[in-house]
Order: structure tokens, then C-alpha cells, then sequence
């Protein structure tokens, strides 16, 4: 999601060789939904890979209004927040729970998933090793037990699907955790993906893996500390397994997007292009970046940037006003990190160095922001020569719930089918919102992001392509709050709606024309709810979504 901050700012860097070759015809990608969507996105036949982790519990009596364990109250006895105090081995699996008498708090341990409205019902069957007692929860019904195996029938998403793990024997503890919908425990040996989801994302040419990867939020800096295959859990700050996304780009034959971590050192970067050289298909690109956005100060890569930005140059641009200065700081070392990182691909690849496609990316209002990157003064110049790419995320119909229009905006929110057309009218033609862009939504869209950043990609000789993509209705920068629920329900309801697809069908056809490369569509398969719009599905099964059949049309058009 794009959340502008920083009108006047922006850009983030990546690296390495033609796009245009990468891009004929109709080119479409997607974003992956984010770890906390992953149990709905659904991309894993064994769903305990994408359980929230362990959650410490104690035991509390509720009737008697008294703690069971010794300091449990009733607002820590689901969650202790001890989280960090569980023994695990190098895996992430239990080794043991807490003896009698121990410091911590929590005595057993939850694995949880947060069910959202699709996630997979009916029967379900559960694997482990160990010696361990374990039983699973939720609005389920236990159709059989016995050591090493339980299969239950999961009714609901009314509450929340957990594993209690209430004994441990240290010597025989508990490993290899399988959660497998009954009618694909034939293949989940062979198989890793659940087939619906491979079914859905086939169409598509590239997968940016940036939500996968925890970019905006990760800590991972060493080789050593990230996610592996073997690992109990793939929902953590480290993100999802390298193998793992590479797997998938493999399986359905799609040019997979990285989006490399703001921290990782050089050895990080070395192995990890180290790992996609070796397991990713010969035919296949990779596009890399540095993290996400390194010109959002929403996310910790920007503060990062400008930090190391004003340390190596302190005393650039001495003349402007801090804010702005300190956006200069973060751009030029975006430039130089990203051209660190490009060199780290090139080498790896090798004579291959073409499959590697580096792109840096900009805020698409400010073009200025994507000048500064790819000239990067601070950073010893003409930074272009080091990427492919220049990527913006050329939302559009996000004007629509500025402030100034709000009021508009609300009656259309309260006037139920005759505000959705008015939406729609206003999305497809324009004229119902005053302005000096006539046309609506996407002729908006072209004139404002789309036309200025083509100039600016052709004048460095660069391919312009967009990282990220779609409708954009909610507006959520710090001037435009939103608090009127039904002005969020019409933009959800709007989602759903079959005139998206003409929507689409416009605003993919004016990228195209406008010179445009792949877009990468925000985002995958998610929830659609009041605050979240962004999804082209809710679901892999049966996709029929409105923004899903116009991005699979354009796809086939030629």
C-alpha cells in the first residue's frame, strides 16, 4: 500500500540488466499479501508454516476469579508475552516447557492462526513428533487421536484455529508439526503448494516478494539469521525461506521480485543471489531492489538511509530546509547501497548478469524525487548507469477522498446505489470532482505519474516499470484522515464491484500506451474489509474476483 507522507520526496534503489528484453507485450506481476494475510492468501498445503508462532499461556480460574499459575491474571493467561523465553532449537521448535517453580510465567504454549472469512474448512490432519501432549482448538470437532496424530473437522473461522502444547519431554520434544486439509495428505509429501493457489497466480509473468519478505519491518541483517525450509514457522521478522520463493517462481514459471533487506550486510547479499543463481530456472529473470521505498518515512528504511546519508556527506546541501535535506541524505544512499548491492548480483551471475534486472523506485507524484536517484550528486553521479529499471506505483483514484472533497464524497457514502455510481462515473469519466484534469480517474493517473516519469526513464535510458499498481481510493497521509466508516464501506464495496473491471481494463491499457513496462499489482490475495482494498482476491479458490478477471483479460490480449 502506498501511504504518502512526504509529497515533495522520494526514491529506492536496485540494480542490473535490460528490462526491455524482460517485458514484451502485456506484462503483469503481483505483490504477495503480507505474512499477516498469508492464512488467507493460502499458499501452503500445510497450514502450521503460517501459524503466528508460540504463544506462552498459564492457567487462570475463572469461576473462582483466581490465578491457577503463579502470577497468571486473567489479561495474561491467553498471551504471557513470553514469547522470547521459549526453548527452542535451532529450528524454532519446543524443547521443553518451564519446571515448577521457574521464573517465567507461562506453563503451556499456543501455535495460533487468525482466521480470515476463507480460510479452509472440513477435515483437517495433524502430525508431530515427540512425546508431548497436544491437542488441537477452535470450533472443531476431534474425529480421532493417538500419539503422533489427531484429525479433526474445523466447522468455522468463529474462533480462532490454535494447537495447546501443554507437556514437553525434553528428551523427546516436539518436532515436525503438520497441519494438512485431509484431502491433500497424499501429495503434501511431494507437493509444498496448495494447488488452487498455484492455479491462481500461473497467469502472471513476475511475484514481488516484498510482503513475503517482511521488507518494510525486518531486522534481519546476517545470512545466519534468516528463515530456513527446515524452520517450524515462516511467519517472523525474517520473512519467508529464499528456497522457498524461489520454489514457487519455479513451479509456476514466473520471474521472481526481491526487495533485499535495508540492514542485510554484503554477505547476506552475496548468499542470497548465491541461492537464487543455483536453485532459480535458467530462463528465468530476477528483479531486485533495496528494501521498499526509500523515500516513505513510514517505514525504518528511510530513517536508516538518512542516517547513514548524513554521515557519509554531512554537509550536503546546506541551503534547504532540514526535512528536505534529510530526504536528499536517504535518496543518494539509496543510490550507492543500491549500486553495492547490483554489483554483488552481477558478480554472482556472472555471464548470466542479463537475467538480472535492477530497478529503483520513486514516489510517482514527484518525478524531482526520481531525478536526485538516478543523477545522485551526493553519491558521486549519474547513479542510472548502475540499474535497469526506474519503477514508480502509479496509483490511481486516490485524489477522490482528499480532504477538500470530503464532503462530496461523504453523501455519495450515504446514498447507497446512486453514491457507487456517482464513485464509478467519477473513476471512468470524471466531471463530478472539480479539476483541471478532465476525464476522471486515469487521465488523472497518465498526466500526474504515468507521462512525467516516462521522460524522466527515456532522458536516463532506463526502462520504466512500476512496483506497484491498482486502484488507490483510500487516502491515508496524515492530512486526509478518514473517520466516517460509511465512506470506507463504499470504497470495500467498490472493490467488489463488476465496474472495477472497467476500471482496469482503462488504467492498464493508459500504462501501456504511455510507454510503460510489467506492473506489479498491489496486492495478491488478501481480505477486502473496510481499511484494506488493495487485494485483486480473497480467496485462490474458484478466482472470479472483478479486479482479478480484468488483470487475467489484459493478460491475454496481445
Amino acid at each position: 500500500m502506498k501511504f504518502w507522507r512526504n509529497l515533495g520526496l522520494g526514491v529506492a534503489m536496485l540494480a542490473m540488466t535490460s528490462v526491455a528484453s524482460a517485458n514484451p507485450g502485456n506484462k503483469l506481476g503481483f505483490n504477495t499479501s503480507g505474512l499477516s494475510q498469508i492464512a488467507v492468501s493460502n499458499p501452503f498445503i500445510d497450514k502450521f508454516k503460517v501459524s503466528r508462532g508460540w504463544i506462552t499461556s498459564c492457567e487462570f480460574n475463572w469461576q473462582e476469579n483466581r490465578p491457577i499459575d503463579a502470577g497468571c491474571t486473567k489479561k495474561k493467561s491467553f498471551n504471557t508475552g513470553e514469547t522470547d523465553k521459549v526453548k527452542v532449537d535451532r529450528f524454532g521448535w519446543p524443547m521443553r516447557l518451564p519446571a515448577s517453580g521457574e521464573a517465567p510465567i507461562y506453563t503451556s504454549i499456543n501455535a495460533i492462526w487468525d482466521l480470515g472469512e476463507y480460510f479452509t474448512l472440513g477435515d483437517y490432519v495433524v502430525t508431530y513428533q515427540g512425546d508431548v501432549d497436544i491437542k488441537p482448538h477452535g470450533d472443531l470437532t476431534i474425529t480421532s487421536e493417538a500419539p503422533g496424530r489427531i484429525e479433526f473437522n474445523l466447522k468455522s473461522t468463529k474462533r480462532n484455529l490454535r494447537l495447546h502444547v501443554t507437556r514437553i519431554n525434553p528428551g523427546n520434544y516436539l518436532r515436525n508439526v503438520k497441519v494438512i486439509p485431509k484431502k491433500f495428505v497424499a501429495v503434501a509429501s511431494r507437493q509444498k503448494f496448495n494447488p488452487d493457489y498455484l492455479n491462481t497466480v500461473r497467469p502472471f509473468n513476475s511475484i514481488r516478494f516484498m510482503p513475503w519478505q517482511n521488507t518494510k519491518d525486518t531486522l534481519l541483517t546476517r545470512w545466519e539469521q534468516r528463515t530456513t525450509p527446515n524452520d517450524a514457522f515462516y511467519n517472523k521478522n525474517a520473512g519467508m525461506p529464499v528456497e522457498t520463493m524461489v520454489e514457487l517462481s519455479n513451479q509456476v514459471n514466473v520471474d521472481p521480485w526481491f526487495s533485499m533487506p535495508h540492514l542485510g550486510d554484503n554477505t547476506f547479499m552475496y548468499r542470497f543471489a548465491q541461492s537464487v543463481k543455483q536453485n532459480l530456472k535458467p530462463h528465468l529473470k530476477v528483479y531486485v531492489e533495496y528494501s521498499n521505498e526509500i523515500w516513505n518515512y513510514m517505514y525504518p528504511a528511510t530513517h536508516h538511509a538518512t542516517l547513514m546519508g548524513k554521515k557519509m556527506w554531512p554537509n550536503g546541501y546546506p541551503k534547504i530546509n532540514q526535512g528536505s535535506r534529510n530526504l536528499k541524505w536517504a535518496l543518494n544512499y539509496n543510490a550507492l547501497r543500491t549500486g553495492q548491492i547490483c554489483d554483488i548480483w552481477k558478480q554472482v551471475f556472472g555471464n548470466q548478469k542479463n537475467r538480472v534486472v535492477c530497478v529503483v523506485s520513486a514516489y510517482a507524484g514527484a518525478p524531482a524525487m526520481g531525478e536526485e536517484i538516478l543523477t545522485c550528486p551526493l553519491a558521486g553521479g549519474n547513479c542510472a548507469q548502475k540499474v535497469d529499471a526506474y519503477g514508480i506505483a502509479p496509483y490511481f483514484g486516490d485524489y477522490i477522498a482528499r480532504i477538500e472533497n470530503r464532503n462530496l464524497l461523504r453523501q455519495w457514502a450515504h446514498s447507497g446505489a446512486a453514491g457507487m455510481n456517482n464513485l464509478f462515473r467519477e473513476i471512468n469519466q470524471g466531471n463530478l470532482i472539480q479539476d483541471n484534469i478532465p476525464g476522471g480517474a486515469i487521465p488523472r493517473a497518465v498526466k500526474n505519474r504515468m507521462t512525467p516519469n516516462v521522460a524522466l526513464a527515456k532522458k536516463h535510458g532506463v526502462k520504466l516499470v512500476a512496483y506497484e499498481g491498482g486502484q488507490h481510493l483510500l487516502r491515508v497521509d496524515g492530512a486526509h484522515r478518514i473517520h466516517d466508516e460509511k465512506i470506507f464501506e463504499l470504497f470495500s464495496n467498490a472493490n467488489r464491484d463488476p465496474r472495477m473491471i472497467q476500471s482496469y481494463q482503462q488504467y492498464l491499457q493508459a500504462w501501456k500506451r504511455s510507454g510503460g513496462g510489467i506492473m506489479m499489482h498491489f496486492n495478491g490475495i488478501s481480505n477486502i474489509d473496510n481499511r484494506n482494498y488493495f487485494a485483486m482476491l480473497e480467496r485462490p479458490e474458484n478466482p472470479n474476483s472483478a479486479k482479478y478477471r480484468a488483470l487475467t483479460q489484459y493478460l491475454r490480449q496481445r
